[in-house]
This record gives C-alpha cells, structure tokens and sequence, in this order.
C-alpha cells in the first residue's frame, strides 16, 4: 500500500470515530429533561418518548422497544408533561429516567384493617398453685425411702418414706390403753364415766391422724393390737418430685424440714416477657399462640392470657403475661423457650407502609408523589405501628401516593436543594407544610468499628444536644440499604439494652457487605427524646 492511500485509510478511521462518539454523547448523555416533541414526519396528534432512550419517539402509546419502559407523553408544545401541580415550596423533581435508575415506586394511602403481632420469648413454668411440700408432722428418724430420687412420678396415697418417732409410738399405746378402756366403761351406769371413755378415745385418733397415719392404718392398730415402730407417709397428691431432703435410714428430721416438693404438671404456665410499649395493647382473655423453636416435635399450641403482671422489670422493661396450658402427656416441660405471639386487631385506620415513613426523631414525615416527577416531604402524625404499615393521625388522606422506596435518596436531594438555595438549619414544621429533621442527640459506634456480614454485637453511645448521656431509654437501631437496580431495599432492626452512662448494647444483622444508612432511635415512655443518623460498613 502507498504512503498517500495509508493516510486517505488514517483519515477515514479518525472520522468514523468522531461520528460514533458524538452520537453516543447524543443518545446517551444525561437528559434531566423530556426531549422536544419534534415531528419529523409533520404528522398531528400526540407524541410519545422513553425517559430511558429520548431518541425514540413514537406517535402511539405503548413500550420502548429497546427497554420496554413505558412511553411517556410530551405535551402539546413538545415541553415536560405537567400531570400535577408541582409543590408550592420544599419540593423536589427528579426526572422519570433517574426514578427509574433509583428505584422509586408510590403506593397509595388507603384505610385497610390493621392487625399488630405482637411477639417476645417465653418459657415453660410449673403451676404454683400445685406445688405441694411434704414435711413430718413429728421429729423421728427415717427408716426406709421409697421415693428416693428426682423427677420420679409418684400417685397420690402412694409411700414416700417411713419414720420411726418416740412420740408416734407413745400416742399408738396410748391409743389401744384408751380402746381398751372404753371397752370396759362404755356400759358404765354413769354416763359422764362412759363419755369421758368415749372422747377420750376420739381425741387420741384424732391425734394420730394430724399425724399423717392413715385411717387404714389406725384401723389395723385397733384391730391387731400392736403397735408399729415405723409409720409409713403417704403423698398427698399426683405429681413429679423436684425436690428431696429425705434420705435413708438414720437420718433424723423434724417438722420445719422440707423433705419432698412435689409438682402437679398436669397444667403448666407459660410466661411470655412483653415490652412495656407493647402492655397496652395486651388484656386478660385475649387468644395468644405459642412455638417451641428447639422441640420440633410439638405442634404450635393456642391459649388465652389468664394475667398480666402489675410490675415492670427495671432491668428489661418488661412484665410478666402468663397463659395456661392443660399438659396430660407432660410433654410441656418446665424451662422449656417458647415464641409467644398474640395478635391485637386494632380496627380500620388510614395506613402507610413502614418503608414510606421516615423518622426524623420528634415527628415523622414521607414524600407525597406529587406526579410529573415531583415529590413533596410532608409532615404527619402516626399511630399504632405494625411490622407492614403505620396508621396515619393527621397530614394525609386517603388516595395520597406516598414514596416507599429510594425515599432516602429523595429525601437526601431533597436536602441539599434546600441547602444549596440557602435555607440554614433544618427544623420542624407543620402538618402540609415542607419538612427537614436533623438529629436530636448524638451517636458514637462503639463496637463494631467494621461489621462482618451475618450477626454482629453493637455498643453505641448516646449523648443529648447538652452532651450529657443518654440512660434509661429503649434504644431502637434500624439499619437500612436503598434499593438498587432490581435488588429490593434492606431493612434490620434491634432493640438495644442500657449498659450503664449512655451505652447501649444488643445485636443486628448485616445482611449483606455494604455500607448501611444508621438510624438510631432512643424513647422513655413511649415519647421519642432523641434520634440520629451514622453509617455502618459491613465487609
């Protein structure tokens, strides 16, 4: 090839790679904005455009053909469709293309009935109102044990033990003298003589029986004559014995010694640990389900709250809700953990999803789809809450779209426009009006410094405005990844303990490597007194 036909080939490939990069800038560039309804054709009616790909135009409603978004309507002039009226003040456009990049998607707010499943953990613990204690009536010594280990079953009627006791035997001889005696004066002609003989005969078996010898036994006394070194103890009821004291031969005992419990398992309670926000909406005679995590082999069992204790624990906030359960099989073993739920119907309310609420620490706001790409934060009061919705008090109404994914990010350029047009600090506002929250108090990671994917301990340390700690609060920590692409949002929640000064503990989950928006919530009595945001890398 000759030097001049290599540079005619040069100069036709610099050209070729001019034209093809202009038009990927062309095609490909940002585009805030819809295109200009241009009609190349000069055809009337309605022009239709992808925010994905711009170039495609089309004069028919339907999908891209490259993406298969759905075409967009240019209005009349070829300018951005105006389907809403965009907000007076604090409100945001983001263009269709960048809503389809983040993920945004609006839900109508509706009136629905709301249901709160209310879940803590329990265990397995016996019925105190059929522990029996087994004591000797007399000081003796024991003899021989028949019931001589733990857990043993035992009947009622049934031997434990038998005691030889000085005065069990004086009060036997004493019995047959007075048997004897009334033998010989019950026909006396004096009638006190006869009396006497009789009640002193009654108040000496009496005696014995006090005594735990049994009528059988007092009959074969009177019957044989002789009198028994030892007397048996019989167990008063059916059950299961937990505890012993009473060993073999030789061992003496006296009536304050506890020699046997014994616990009736035919009916056990199950005491669920619920958290104080959650005691108002529990009442005695509500239907609650229990789970039993570790014995796969029993079925999930239903039952009804018989009480609710009138004191908290100071330590985990919580009280005590018991439910009985009838356990013929004794399968319901005491210490067994239990999942405890029992789900409150709390009527037809206006609701929000979860995700489309955003925490601001003192009040809770959303961004309301104001449609053509404009998004509106507005203030509003919530209620009840639920693991799907939150019941809405004032600042919506019913058919309002509410953002419940890529709010954050929303909510972040939302933000910024707001600092950029020189708004100064953020500040609450009222109900319909624009909304920016910062953090009430401060928030230190203590532990870990960087999360491993899977559960991971968490220490925080929480401060107020002043700088003074933050104690004696219920800590909330919810770690939160944006929708990305088709990968939907991620949400882990924790409650966290108090450790002393301002430190909080407990465990979260990282679902995945990331670094995780954090929000941190701390209350007292229900009332939010503080909230923060920090971030959380999990490797």
């Amino acid at each position: 090839m000759t030097t001049k036909a290599k540079r005619l080939w040069l100069l036709a490939a610099v050209v070729s790679v001019t034209i093809t990069a202009g038009g990927v800038y062309y095609f490909d560039k940002p585009n805030s904005s819809p295109p200009a309804a241009v009609n190349p054709e000069g055809e009337g009616g309605d022009l239709y455009y992808c925010p994905m790909h711009p170039q495609h135009r089309s004069h028919e409603a339907g999908n891209c053909p490259i993406c298969s978004m759905k075409l967009v309507k240019l209005g009349s002039n070829g300018s951005e469709p105006q389907t809403a009226e965009k907000p007076a003040g604090g409100g945001v456009y983001i263009a269709p293309e960048r809503q389809q990049l983040i993920g945004v998607k609006s839900v109508a707010v509706e009136k629905r009935p709301l249901t709160k499943e209310i879940r803590t953990v329990g265990r397995v613990a016996y019925d105190e109102t059929k522990i029996t204690h087994i004591h000797s009536k007399v000081a003796g010594f024991i003899e021989e044990v028949f019931v001589d280990y733990v857990g043993r079953t035992v009947r009622r009627g049934e031997p434990l033990f038998t005691i030889y006791s000085p005065d069990l035997v004086a009060t036997q001889q004493e019995y047959l003298l007075a048997l004897r005696s009334n033998a010989i004066l019950k026909d006396s002609a004096f009638s006190w003589v006869a009396g006497g003989s009789n009640d002193l005969l009654e108040s000496v078996r009496q005696r014995l029986l006090l005594w735990d010898v049994t009528p059988g036994e007092i009959e074969a006394l009177a019957r044989d004559g002789k009198v028994k070194r030892a007397i048996a103890i019989h167990s008063p009821v059916n059950g299961v014995v937990t505890e012993r004291q009473a060993y073999h031969h030789g061992r003496y005992v006296t009536p304050d010694l506890d020699l046997y419990t014994i616990v009736d398992l035919s009916t056990v309670w199950v005491l669920g640990e619920a958290y104080e926000h959650d005691l108002p909406l529990l009442k005695v005679g509500q239907t609650a389900e229990i789970e039993f995590p570790y014995a796969s082999n029993l079925n999930r069992r239903r039952g009804k709250i018989v009480f609710i204790s009138p004191t908290l624990d100071p330590k985990t906030r919580t009280a005590e809700v018991r439910l009985e359960f009838p356990n013929p099989d004794l399968t319901l073993r005491p210490d067994m953990f239990v999942n405890f739920t029992s789900r409150v119907y709390m009527g037809r309310q206006l609701v929000a999803p979860v995700d489309a609420v955003l925490d601001g620490g003192t009040s809770h706001y959303v961004f309301v789809d104001k449609g053509a790409g404009y998004f509106e934060p507005r203030s509003i009061e919530v209620g009840a809450r639920t693991e799907d919705y939150v019941a809405i008090v004032r600042g919506l109404t019913a058919g309002d779209k509410v953002v419940t994914a890529a709010n954050f990010i929303i909510d972040s350029e939302s933000r910024l426009k707001g600092a950029l047009a020189g708004m100064g600090a953020p500040g609450a506002v009222p109900i319909g009006g624009t909304f920016a929250a910062g953090p009430s108090m401060s928030v230190e990671v203590l532990e870990p410094k960087t999360a491993k994917v899977g559960r991971n301990t968490i220490r925080l340390a929480l401060n107020d405005a002043s700088g003074r700690p933050i104690e004696d609060a219920q800590v909330e920590v919810s770690l939160f990844m944006p929708r990305m692409g088709t990968m939907p949002p991620m949400t882990s929640k924790a409650e966290l303990k108090h450790e002393g000064g301002g430190v909080y503990f407990g465990t979260i989950e990282a679902l995945m490597a990331w670094t995780w928006e954090t929000t941190v919530t701390a209350r007292r009595n229900g009332q939010v007194v503080g909230t923060a945001k920090t971030s959380i890398t999990a490797r």
